[in-house]
């Protein structure tokens, strides 16, 4: 014998169409569909549907039709029993909703270890079309039944594939015409269809069985069996077996067996392919099979018949010795089931008068003669195959035989070629049908005018087109879609907010992002979030949460862009104002050097504590003495060109303290310059720092609030604080400043002088983390604005110390504070800039200013610093050569001016005060100076705090 090669791989879905089956009318059909209204109680109707199966089993009729559906590809978890029975003339059928490819069947999983479907003791049922889950047993279980069809079932592998327990499909003894008709069972169980003793007219029939544990289709002790053009896969047991004294026929069918291993999944690697006993030999006929147990002259690797208990490894020596399998073949390769390749020996070979054949194939599909292969088995017209799977005549249909255009706005028309389809059996084309996939009916023709069709209804939809020869072979071929788009795009949405913890500490570079469900979801394509920053991100369907992480301070623009179906975009913006959060450090003096005369002092970040994550900025107190001359002291960012601003400024033998905020990015050092013709020596405190990366707290400017005036009795003391005594002042908690701040900002003033020292700020309970500031020569007035971190304080309380021998007076008076609560302000750093120099005309100005005069000064909306949404702002001011004494007030403009001071000066002797300073409704800043002489100011921008981080 000549014997083709058939070497097969490749997967199908296990799901056709079937043969048509008369739809009964609306009056003889129940409804199952648990997606949205239903009732248990009802009558099943379409409108008000049952949300069970078992519901159904319990009322159907004979001659009724129960239509489970499952428009949301959910499963009925349930196990259901049948009792009740149809007859020979009115049958009861249960059919699934009909499959579309890229839907889902309807399902019908196993409530616990009892089967999916039982059938007892009933008559002339049948059950089609559903898809049955796996269950820790048998799957579907007939049992004292009679006229019962299970046609066209899917059932499901476990997910993982287990060791294989269970049948399929089982029929016990006492049940006969039984019919188990194209059925794909997938591996995991341990039978496929399994009759036992006892049962008679079962006819197992174009079935699809791979990899069962135990065996494929076991007849045991069953009469009348007809085992007809099954396609088994079985590496791991018998594939065909009728034993215990069985009857029938076995045609038409294919085994395939590949090498495997023992193992307790695979407990017979090396069992016959057919098998037949002893006690059922002499009642079997066997023929027009097909073994595929490998191919060419090596050693097949199992028997691949035990007829009577006696192994056959070839077709020839089973018939010579048996006279059974006449048309058996062999020598095959089959490594999954799929259609015959072309020219195989198993195309048009079977017997189409085998008991049981039926006219279509797993799929559905005709029984076609393929007339590029000789006809070696029987039958006038069909031409049946062997196995389950039917070769089919290879249409061609064109990629651009889809609907064209396929996408436009609601109402369109769109249409279908239908001219230039091939066959490859050179058959001519009988029909095009072309499903438009929006619930209209399927337009069926014959070729040549294309197909038209109006859109009327916006959505996405899976047209379909079905091209028929005249034998009746088919390809359906899909689009991709056809979108049908609303006449505007959707909008899009896009908010956001800084990241914060519970107790309300913000990350004020990491930005929420929240991009909302758009309208008519089903529209979008796809939606793309660029942060502004050179990040972008894709977004996946439905609404969305995303975080980001700025690299550094600054402002963003973000922008959504949502591209619909159609290619038409629509975007949505917010501003971040990626800014930093404040981080308190505990007050220590960590560097002492002396910085000659125009020279440069370098501090590493590692000295001014600035080398964690996302610190962009550093709050320093900057102590000098020792000074030979007069002169000024430039903090700024290591690296940079120095700016043309001064920080502190000091004269031979005196010691002056002064705060600033200095920017440390990229490097985190910062450097210190000497402007005098004299050495001087530098004394430095970390005080906090500002981070873009960690959280922290935010800014609270308040209008200066008076704690302390020892002149008056405000606070609770009354009169000079002596000196090397302290006193101690109630501060959080009270006055508007929250229990819960992290440091406060105090303007402290030391007056009425008896001898020169100096004030010492520190949280209660603390040891060596003051702050110095001011110091004081005799009779002088000194003041010093000072940030006081108070993460360990517990009482709310910090202590002024009097450092000098003599007496003064303290007054002290609140301006912010810093704390865990995002409502407050976040931080923008900026490159040290002079905005205001009265000798230069800087700022608008270009003479002193006056004694008892107040210059308005703009500080919104130039030098990096918003428009709007600016609480405050931080400054440093300076007195470069003041003629007489008094003291600057720097206040938001608007408002009152209060009794605080932000520079003292003396005559002769440059000053300079730091001043984080409220800013008025307008973006303005007031200058008061409380002296009785004109002075030369200058002001200098460090950063400013903003309320609106994102818009």
């Amino acid at each position: 014998m000549s014997v083709a090669v058939l070497v097969v791989a490749g997967v199908v879905s296990g799901w056709g169409t079937g043969e048509a089956v008369a739809d009964p009318t609306t009056a003889g059909t129940l409804y199952v569909n648990h997606d949205g209204a239903c009732s248990d109680a009802g009558t099943g109707s379409a409108s008000m549907p049952f949300c069970t199966v078992q519901a159904a089993a319990d009322v159907v009729l004979p001659g009724q039709t129960v239509r489970v559906e499952a428009p949301d590809g959910l499963p009925y978890v349930e196990s259901v029993t049948l009792t009740r029975s149809g007859t020979e003339d009115a049958p009861i059928t249960f059919t699934g909703a009909a499959f579309a490819p890229g839907g889902s069947p309807t399902l019908l999983t196993p409530k616990g270890s009892a089967p999916a479907l039982t059938l007892k003791a009933v008559h002339d049922v049948r059950f089609q079309s559903l898809a049955i889950g796996y269950p820790a047993a048998d799957a579907v279980a007939v049992t004292g039944s009679t006229g019962v069809a299970l046609d066209r079932l899917s059932f499901r592998r476990p997910v993982p594939s287990g060791g294989g327990t269970g049948t399929a499909v089982t029929v016990d003894g006492a049940s006969t015409d039984v019919t188990v008709s194209r059925n794909w069972i997938p591996d995991g169980y341990a039978y496929g269809v399994r009759a036992q003793p006892g049962a008679s007219q079962v006819t197992v029939t174009t079935n699809v069985v791979t990899t069962p544990r135990r065996g494929g289709i076991e007849m045991a002790g069953t009469s009348g069996a007809a085992v007809t053009s099954n396609t088994v896969t079985a590496p791991c047991a018998t594939g065909i077996s009728l034993d215990g004294a069985s009857s029938g026929t076995v045609e038409n069918n294919v085994v395939a067996s590949v090498p495997a291993k023992q193992s307790d999944s695979c407990p017979a690697p090396t069992a016959p392919l057919y098998s037949v006993s002893a006690d059922s030999a002499d009642q079997v006929t066997s023929d027009y099979n097909a073994a595929a147990n490998g191919s060419g002259t090596a050693a097949r690797p199992r028997p691949e018949y035990a007829w009577a208990d006696a192994p056959y490894t070839t077709a020839v020596s089973l018939h010579d010795a048996t006279g059974q399998g006449a048309h058996d073949i062999d020598g095959l390769n089959l490594s999954y089931p799929t259609a015959p390749p072309e020219h195989s020996v198993l195309i048009d070979s079977a017997d189409a008068h085998a008991p049981g054949e039926l006219t279509t194939d797993v799929d559905g599909a005709p029984l076609v003669d393929d007339p590029l292969v000789a006809d070696t088995g029987t039958g006038t017209t069909a031409r049946p195959d062997r196995g389950a799977i039917e070769r089919q005549d290879s249409i061609t249909v064109p990629g651009d035989d889809m609907p064209s255009p396929s996408r436009g706005v609601a109402p369109f028309v769109t249409s279908v070629r239908t001219d230039d389809a091939t066959t490859g059996w050179g058959k001519p084309i009988a029909t095009y049908s072309v499903d438009f996939g929006d619930g209209s009916a399927p337009v069926t023709q014959a070729p040549g005018a294309p197909i038209t069709h109006a859109y009327t209804t916006p959505g996405v939809y899976a047209p379909a087109v079905t091209v028929t020869d005249a034998d009746g072979s088919s390809s359906t071929v899909r689009s991709a879609a056809v979108d049908v788009g609303t006449t505007a795009p959707p909008a899009t949405s896009l908010s956001g907010a800084l990241a914060t913890t519970a107790d309300g500490q913000v990350d004020a570079g990491d930005a929420l992002f929240t991009v909302p469900q758009p309208a008519n979801a089903w529209e979008v394509a796809y939606r793309v979030l660029t942060f502004g920053d050179g990040d972008q991100e894709s977004l996946a369907d439905g609404p969305q949460k995303i975080e980001h992480q700025y690299p550094a301070a600054g402002s963003y623009t973000a922008t959504l862009t949502q591209t619909d179906l159609l290619g038409r975009t629509t975007t949505a913006r917010v501003t971040v104002h990626a800014a930093d959060a404040f981080l308190p450090v505990a007050a220590r003096y960590d560097a002492e050097r002396t910085i000659p005369a125009h020279g440069v002092l370098k501090l590493s970040a590692a000295t001014v504590h600035a080398g964690s994550d996302g610190v962009d900025a550093a709050r320093l107190q900057i102590v000098t003495s020792g000074a030979k001359a007069n002169g000024t002291l430039t903090v700024y960012t290591d690296g940079t060109t120095r700016p043309g601003t001064s920080t502190v400024g000091f004269g031979p033998g005196r010691t002056v303290s002064n705060e600033a905020t200095v920017k440390v990015t990229p490097t985190g050092a910062i450097d210190l310059y000497n402007s005098s013709s004299g050495p001087v020596t530098v004394n430095v405190a970390t005080l906090g720092l500002q981070s873009h990366a960690q959280f922290g707290r935010t800014y609270h400017p308040t209008t200066p609030i008076r704690l302390l005036d020892t002149r008056s009795g405000t606070g609770g003391h009354t009169g000079a604080v002596a000196g090397g005594h302290s006193l101690t002042l109630t501060v959080s908690g009270t006055h508007g400043v929250p229990a819960q701040a992290n440091a406060v900002v105090l303007d402290v003033v030391a007056t009425t002088t008896k001898g020169s020292g100096s004030l010492t700020v520190s949280p209660d309970g603390t040891i060596n983390s003051g702050v110095s500031g001011p110091y004081w020569t005799t009779g002088q007035t000194a003041s010093a604005q000072i940030v006081v971190p108070m993460a360990s304080l517990v009482d709310g309380k910090v202590v002024l110390r009097n450092n000098s021998k003599s007496s003064a007076n303290l007054v002290a008076d609140v301006v912010g504070w810093y704390g865990p609560t995002a409502s407050g302000s976040t931080f923008q750093p900026v490159s040290p800039v002079r905005i205001l120099n009265t000798r230069t005309g800087t700022g608008g100005k270009i003479a002193k200013l006056g004694a008892h005069a107040t210059l308005k000064l703009k500080v919104t909306g130039a030098h990096g610093v918003p428009g709007s949404g600016v609480s405050a702002v931080d400054l440093n001011l300076t007195v470069p050569s003041p003629t007489g004494s008094g003291y600057l007030v720097a206040y938001a403009d608007g408002t009152t001016r209060p009794d605080v001071h932000s520079a003292d000066y003396t005559s002769g002797h440059p000053a300079a005060g730091a001043a984080l300073v409220k800013v008025g409704a307008d973006g303005e800043v007031d200058l008061y100076n409380a002296g009785s002489t004109a002075v030369d100011v200058d002001t200098d921008l460090l950063g400013d705090y903003t309320v609106d981080t994102v818009g």
